[in-house]
């Protein structure tokens, strides 16, 4: 997994911030040792605050950003002296992300040992989405979707469905449709529903270039 250590950084003293950056160091060093890939904030930006005045906003925003990209977070004992971390453990559970508090050491996940190419893969499918999302919406704007809200959102996805469906050598015929208006879901979440279709979408590619399941 891609671990991020989190703790407190800043401290009253020069020798109070060089003991954090230790500290963290040495929870990042255990974590490789076990295994795991490893972002570690506090070498990350070491010392830079000196060259860097009033880059607190800056270094938050910065590590949220690694955080997003990580599979869990390892928390120092002290995590809880520092805004940071408090910051950075209600951004993780706010996205499901596991949370450990060392001196535990997540097992390495067993997806990731048993189907190394599929996991490998779907990472690198998720993140090439992201910039593909980046260069279509300088290109189109937000307005494309704005304009039209959730409905436009059903439209464009029925839209790739009936074409996969037809590629797939389904015959697609359409009976009858009318839109009733939206309604409350009472088992399955909207939300839910959209994130397995993008999950599914992203197998569907892995499947089809041989690496599902390896």
């Amino acid at each position: 997994m891609l671990l991020y250590v989190a703790g407190p950084y800043r401290a009253a003293t020069p020798a109070l911030i060089d003991a954090n950056i230790k500290a963290a160091r040495q929870v990042a060093v255990e974590l490789w040792r076990a295994g795991h890939y490893v972002i570690c904030p506090h070498l990350n930006t070491a010392r830079m605050e000196a060259e860097l005045p009033d880059s607190d906003d800056l270094f938050l925003d910065g590590t949220l950003a690694m955080l997003a990209r990580c599979d869990g977070i390892v928390l120092l004992p002290t995590w809880d002296e520092s805004q940071g971390a408090i910051g950075e453990v209600e951004y993780a559970k706010l996205n499901s992300m596991p949370c450990w508090t060392y001196p535990e050491i997540p097992a390495l996940h067993p997806t990731e040992q048993k189907r190394p190419i599929q996991c490998n893969a779907m990472m690198a499918t998720l993140m090439r989405f992201y910039r593909v999302h980046l260069d279509k919406n300088a290109d189109y704007s937000p307005a494309n979707i704005l304009g039209t809200g959730e409905l436009g959102v059903v439209v464009r996805l029925w839209d790739k469905i009936a074409r996969l469906m037809n590629l797939s050598g389904f015959e697609v015929e359409i009976l009858r449709s009318h839109y009733r208006g939206a309604v409350e879901a009472k088992n399955e979440a909207v939300e839910d529903t959209l994130m397995d279709a993008a999950v599914y979408a992203i197998i569907g590619l892995l499947v089809r270039a041989g690496k599902w399941g390896k």
